[in-house]
């Protein structure tokens, strides 16, 4: 029978757990004071990106208790304001309940970077868990704090302040069952699991393969067992996200978790696959819809899909080369270029630099480099720094899964499940900060290469 474990976080680690979340939030709260003394609340808080989305649906809770992205252009096509499906709720919500406390947005900044500090002894836990090694567990937590993407996030206006603790503390319950059996924990994780799905709703794919893990696990006790685990789980798994289907099929005759899935397979998918074949993008007569209407976003979407049929072989290609780059891309030169007031490297160059290498022609690649501005530098130097940590990070999941036990090597098997999902999801439309919630497995096996090649050389030696 599976061990017995009364509690999330055992007692005598509870006091190292404050330590690593005092640290963490005072540099996030110090980076967070500095920066809007020194730029102003609009550095953290910006609203011509999903912070504005967010907060007009915030104001739209509070002022008419819809869920509604109108009047975002500052005026009300439509009285009272439409509901939309355009985002989930979760992040909105938060700010709502800042705003009626506060009578303000800006605290979300500063509690959101207390918050996000949750995710520093989140990661040094999980990496205990999964290697039993304090070395390792250190240097993963203390280096996924101060990676400049964490330090930035931290306090950024963008669902990330709550999506990644959240989302570690799931899967760190999610590890403990998996090693000591308790179901207890597994329907924890997978309710927190559901929960993350309202603030972002990346892994609501993920959550039938959790449950299928937990049923695959629990008949090795009993099929009767494993039954009753894996539909329990299914429920618990889709608990908030499937009263959040409910609502859209109910409100906006959809079963979609999200419309905003039409958009970005449109604008992040097709109209790139249209630019690496050198192809001019069309687009759908969508007439006076509203852009964050569901029948717009359906429209958008299915015919990125017939186009992207079309082409399906090129966009495979597309899709399976743009996994590596979601590994290599960091953000730091979108940083940077805010920090300084330098233009920004635009995202078409950095694609269109992309296309010239993945395509051989490196004499054009060169050239893009030689006439960019200064901040290429930065975008070079951020592809070489995440280049050496994810080379590590293949040699430290590869030593881990040999030296590990069996148990140990299924873990590791279903964190590179986790971590190539991300990957998958989100190519071709490569985000640094959509890698932000699985760095902290990619710190553990780049510490765990690290430490494995440093064995290796004394050996030599």
């Amino acid at each position: 029978m599976p061990k017995k474990s009364p509690m999330f976080i055992s007692a005598n680690n509870k006091k190292t757990f404050w330590h690593w979340w005092f640290l963490a939030a005072a540099i996030y709260l110090i980076f967070a004071v500095v920066v809007t003394w020194r730029y102003g609340i609009s550095f953290l808080m910006p609203m011509g990106d999903d912070t504005g989305h967010h907060i007009q649906l915030a104001k739209n809770l509070i002022e008419y208790r819809t869920f509604s992205l109108d009047g975002l252009d500052g005026a009300y096509s439509v009285m009272p304001p439409q509901p939309t499906n355009f985002l989930t709720p979760g992040y909105a919500f938060w700010l709502a309940l800042i705003y009626l406390i506060f009578k303000s947005f800006t605290p979300a900044i500063f509690i959101g970077a207390m918050v996000f500090a949750f995710s520093a002894p989140l990661t040094y836990f999980l990496a205990k868990e999964i290697t039993e090694n304090n070395k390792i567990a250190l240097w993963s937590a203390l280096i996924f704090m101060i990676e400049p993407l964490s330090i930035y996030h931290s306090g950024l206006m963008f669902t990330e302040q709550l999506f990644v603790p959240i989302f570690l503390a799931a899967c760190y319950g999610f590890i403990k069952y998996l090693n000591i059996g308790d179901r207890k924990f597994v329907f924890g994780s997978l309710f927190i699991f559901s929960l993350s799905t309202l603030i972002r709703p990346i892994i609501f794919y993920l959550l039938p393969i959790l449950s299928l893990i937990v049923f695959i696990k629990e008949s090795k006790f009993s099929w009767r067992r494993a039954a009753i685990s894996g539909i329990l789980s299914l429920i618990i798994a889709f608990s908030f996200a499937g009263g959040w289907l409910i609502r859209n099929k109910i409100v906006l005759n959809t079963w979609q978790i999200s419309s905003n899935q039409g958009a970005l397979l449109y604008g992040y998918h097709y109209e790139l696959l249209m630019r690496s074949l050198g192809l001019n993008s069309e687009s759908p007569d969508t007439g006076n819809l509203n852009i964050f209407s569901v029948a717009y976003n359906n429209l958008k979407g299915e015919f990125a899909t017939e186009k992207i049929l079309q082409y399906r072989w090129s966009y495979l290609k597309l899709h399976l080369t743009y996994i590596p780059i979601f590994f290599l891309n960091n953000g730091y030169s979108e940083f940077f270029s805010r920090l300084t007031n330098a233009i920004e490297l635009d995202k078409y160059f950095r694609h269109d630099l992309a296309f010239a290498f993945l395509q051989g022609n490196i004499l054009k690649g060169a050239l893009m480099i030689s006439g960019a501005p200064n901040e290429i530098f930065v975008l070079i130097g951020g592809i070489l720094i995440w280049f050496l940590i994810f080379s590590l990070s293949i040699v430290g999941f590869c030593e881990l899964f040999i030296k590990l036990k069996s148990n140990q090597k299924m873990i590791i098997n279903i964190i590179g499940i986790i971590v190539l999902y991300f990957a998958v999801i989100v190519s071709p439309g490569v985000v640094a900060r959509y890698r932000l919630p699985i760095n902290p497995f990619v710190f553990i096996f780049f510490v765990s290469g690290f430490y494995a090649i440093k064995e290796k050389i004394k050996l030599w030696i």
